[in-house]
């Protein structure tokens, strides 16, 4: 998996591409005052990516196991917090994740919903961490 960001001489616009076999073309902007919020900041890419990485977890998982979903919500907010703020050990910033998972099934069987959708790899990258290698 491989992306390429390119800004231009003025402004914050960055195109982004990315893609496997298809090359898809995302943007990403500042919010007006900085820039001109053609696009997600890269904070609101980040909790998109975890977003849509938890429901697309579930869908894998519903679909392996034959459970129907009826649909998924996941809501992600990043909170920058106040050096203030934060008890040792804290980190400036905080996720918050809530899973509203839709369907007719068991108590059983949504409880281990919720489970997986703790399992998917953009929550397991920002849970373990990652190696970053500058090239």
């Amino acid at each position: 998996m491989k992306a390429t960001a390119s800004m231009g001489p003025v402004g914050f616009k960055t195109e982004i591409k990315t893609g496997q076999k298809t090359t898809h073309t995302l943007f990403a902007d500042e919010p007006i005052g900085k820039g001109d919020d053609t696009g997600p900041t890269p904070i609101e890419m980040l909790a998109g990516a975890l977003a849509s990485c938890t429901t697309l977890t579930l869908r894998s998982y519903a679909n392996v196991k034959g459970i129907k979903l009826d649909g998924v919500d996941v809501d992600v907010e990043i909170v920058r917090r106040k050096p203030s703020e934060l008890k040792p050990g804290e980190h400036d910033m905080l996720i918050r994740k809530k899973v509203n998972i839709r369907g007719d099934f068991t108590p059983e069987q949504h409880e281990r919903l919720l489970e997986i959708a703790e399992k998917c790899a953009v929550l397991k990258a920002l849970r373990e961490g990652v190696d970053l290698e500058a090239l």
